[in-house]
């Protein structure tokens, strides 16, 4: 996966809250992310906490704008979110646990206090 910056969207996830409002689910996106064992009320909590906005995904190319963001739920368990826009809205495309080199990536910055795409929300 080849991953670019993108400011603009950066700073849109910063406002974000994690609150049901700020998400477009339905049942396809809803149901995706349990092959992974993740449930949706943990991708919503990811943005309660500080993540990491990784950048746009421009490799694998889709047909939509996509995102990867680095996160951890109410029970600090680390995810990755694929996501896309809807508007205002954050549409989940995948969300799993991290990978290993992820999971670095993300703890490296938290320990920098770099980890969110702003400042922390706790």
């Amino acid at each position: 996966m080849r991953l670019e910056d993108d400011p603009e969207t950066a700073s849109w996830l910063d406002r974000l809250t994690g609150d049901m409002e700020d998400f477009d689910w339905d049942e396809g996106n809803q149901t995706k992310h349990a092959k992974h064992g993740v449930a949706p009320d943990e991708i919503e909590a990811m943005l309660r906490h500080p993540v990491l906005f990784a950048g746009r995904i421009v490799e694998p190319s889709h047909t939509e704008p996509r995102w990867l963001m680095l996160g951890e739920t109410d029970e600090e368990r680390l995810l990755a979110l694929v996501f896309t826009r809807r508007g205002d809205k954050l549409r989940p495309v995948s969300g799993r646990p991290m990978r290993r080199k992820e999971r670095e990536v993300y703890e490296e910055a938290c320990r920098q206090g770099e980890a969110p795409a702003g400042s922390p929300k706790r």
